[in-house]
């Protein structure tokens, strides 16, 4: 066997060892906490599997026409299969909700999935337990590895109560899975914007129900360790290092801002694996790039949020800093257009604006106003004026010091800041250094990426998560260079990376535990719908909604925008958006008139939360009046209560039934 092959196959082996002795600490420690999750680990691991069988049928279909995959680097082959897999998936998940057709995805999952075994089971002969045995190195790695994600997979696998979560991400895979189509809702502006993250919550949310979901959202958290692991690749010559998941762990770890992308569905988990998976394999020297994969990925960037369209375009120019040719570059970016005229097309036919609600104030949209664009921009972190050099300069610093300045789940850790310096200062290395051309080219272009994507980031929204994949890339470059130092050095650095993603795992945990109150449930110490019903004030009204209320009833939100529990066909306004009982309280010369009104737009039932309805209307002017007549309007809407029956009330939450037209 030649020795490239050795190599290779050890390479691989070791990574193997290290991924399923962390699978089996999060088996057992599941186990341990509450048996009762167990049946959870199936979801995710199917579609890793269905993505996986994706990614090798198109890989073996492209062989002729596309650059052949890294097989010499096997956890960088294994990103590129995976996120080819996923794109490919997520693509033909838009395209089946356009057309009506989304519940028929568990097809494309079965196909993936049946490929996948199928492939494993022939190849399973060839198997050997010696080739998988794991050493000192990648069991300890393995055991770092599988703490975190167990730790993260227990915070995960627990009933949502974010607000975003309850508001959008959940109700949309909802929606599509109700109805079989895209949700396009005047009332949520989300519903027009890129959301594929959201529609693959629906595989989970099908099967397991509401932490069902959530653990499908974990399995993209856990593919940015392989793609991280692929970088390293990438940049180092491949070596048998079993220490190695160690280092990972350790970086990654450190930031507990990573650890929430996890925990919770933001679009930046899958936009950072697909940042990530594609700078690893534009990483690789020229003639060996793999165009296709590549796309893909960028077609997920651009798919998943509107501003991985940003990240795009940096990637774009960093692949042209390493030598790309045009051609080459040309068909990424043609794969990437294909994958995201879906969305933009959708969005351009319903509102007229292709990337609504961005660029309100050129393109226009409906469903929008300079309220609703004033009211998103002031809910965003933005940096501290004065806008000057000395702000920039103090701003690694304030995001250690002070990261509640910057958004939810914000504090990244000292590393992972550390890092992104280490990155942009990378080209002023390559003035020091004795690099040859591929790696100063490497230098050039990981530091003009991070320097454009962190120049959008400051200018737009500094929301510590929204520069996440330049944070995990930055983290995983630090790991790449840490595995080329001499022994003494590494071990050091083991042993401080230890330290550090101890810190950041434990400050997760207490963070979470404190916003969410989630300790006890997260270790099966509290079952989910007392969690819920103590942690959710609204849960009781929707637990009485969904058992008193028929299947057609129609839901009126006032004063409440987290329709997710209730399981209803609802209108719940965002608080950027004008509430259409805006304008019917104004058209209307009676609460009984406006009652009436509610009833001919269809509605059955009126959900009241009194609590969240003052925060609304102080924090977003929700509901709120203005001019000589604005006392007589709120008056108006106190008064419509007493116009319906009242069927549920409890925690500051009503639920009215709308009587019947006499």
């Amino acid at each position: 066997m030649p020795h490239e092959i050795v190599r290779t196959n050890e390479l691989g082996a070791s990574a193997a060892s290290t991924f399923l002795t962390a699978l089996l600490v999060v088996i057992l420690g599941t186990a341990a906490a509450d048996p009762a999750r167990l049946p959870l680990l199936l979801i995710p691991i199917s579609f890793l599997l269905a993505a996986y069988g994706i990614g090798q049928l198109l890989e073996r279909a492209a062989q002729s026409w596309a650059a052949a995959l890294p097989t010499h680097l096997p956890m960088l082959a294994l990103t590129a299969r995976l996120g080819m897999g996923i794109s490919i998936l997520g693509f033909s998940t838009t395209i089946l909700g356009l057309l009506g057709l989304y519940r028929f995805t568990w097809l494309l999952i079965a196909i993936g999935l049946t490929w996948s075994l199928w492939s494993g089971l022939k190849y399973f002969p060839q198997w050997r337990w010696q080739q998988i045995r794991p050493t000192s190195g990648s069991f300890l790695s393995g055991l770092a590895m599988g703490i975190v994600w167990c730790i993260v997979w227990l915070w995960t696998t627990i009933p949502p109560t974010f607000y975003d979560e309850l508001a959008y991400h959940l109700p949309i895979a909802q929606y599509a899975l109700r109805t079989g189509s895209l949700p396009a809702l005047p009332w949520s502006f989300f519903t027009y914007m890129p959301h594929l993250s959201d529609l693959f919550l629906g595989w989970g949310l099908a099967l397991g129900g509401d932490v069902g979901a959530r653990s499908m959202h974990f399995v993209i958290w856990a593919v940015i360790w392989i793609a991280g692991w692929g970088f390293i690749e990438a940049l180092t010559t491949p070596e048998r290092n079993p220490w190695i998941g160690c280092v990972i762990a350790g970086a990654f770890a450190s930031s507990s801002t990573f650890l929430f992308l996890g925990a919770l569905p933001f679009a930046e988990t899958s936009l950072t694996f697909a940042v990530l998976a594609s700078a690893a394999l534009i990483a690789l020297p020229i003639a060996l790039v793999p165009w296709l994969p590549i796309g893909l990925l960028w077609g997920l960037a651009i798919s998943v949020k509107l501003s991985g369209l940003s990240w795009v375009l940096a990637g774009a120019l960093a692949a042209l800093a390493m030598g790309w040719p045009l051609r080459s570059l040309a068909k990424a970016g043609l794969a990437a257009v294909v994958m995201a005229l879906p969305w933009w097309g959708r969005a351009w036919w319903l509102t007229g604006n292709p990337l609504y609600p961005l660029g309100y104030r050129w393109l226009g949209g409906l469903y929008w106003n300079e309220d609703s664009q004033a009211r998103l921009q002031g809910d965003l972190p933005s940096l501290a004026e004065p806008f000057d050099i000395m702000t920039i300069l103090r701003l690694p610093f304030d995001m250690v010091l002070a990261p509640e300045r910057f958004g939810s789940a914000s504090d990244c850790g000292p590393l992972a800041v550390g890092a992104i310096c280490l990155v942009l200062s990378l080209p002023l290395w390559t003035v020091f250094l004795h690099l040859d051309q591929a790696r100063r080219r490497q230098c050039y272009a990981v530091g003009l990426f991070v320097f454009l994507t962190a120049a959008v980031w400051v200018m737009t929204s500094t929301t510590t998560r929204f520069l996440a994949p330049a944070l995990m890339l930055g983290l995983s470059l630090l790991a790449a260079l840490l595995t080329k130092t001499p022994k003494v050095i590494f071990a050091i650095s083991i042993v401080i990376l230890t330290a550090l993603g101890t810190w950041g795992t434990s400050r997760f945990v207490s963070m979470h535990s404190l916003v969410f109150s989630s300790g006890k449930v997260a270790l099966g110490q509290e079952s989910g719908a007392e969690y819920a019903k103590r942690t959710v004030d609204h849960y009781e009204a929707a637990t009485f909604t969904k058992e008193h209320l028929p299947p057609d009833a129609k839901l009126l939100f006032v004063g409440e925008s987290r329709p997710f529990y209730f399981d209803r066909t609802s209108l719940a306004p965002y608080p950027f958006h004008e509430h259409p009982l805006t304008q019917w309280i104004r058209e209307s010369a009676s609460p009984e008139q406006l009652r009436d009104r509610i009833r001919r737009e269809g509605f059955t039932h009126v959900i009241l939360n009194t609590r969240e309805f003052k925060r609304l209307y102080d924090s977003y002017q929700v509901l709120a009046f203005s001019g000589p007549q604005a006392s007589l309007y709120e008056q108006r809407i106190k008064q419509l209560p007493g116009t319906m029956t009242t069927v549920f009330s409890k925690n500051n939450v009503y639920v009215f039934k709308i009587p019947s037209s006499p």
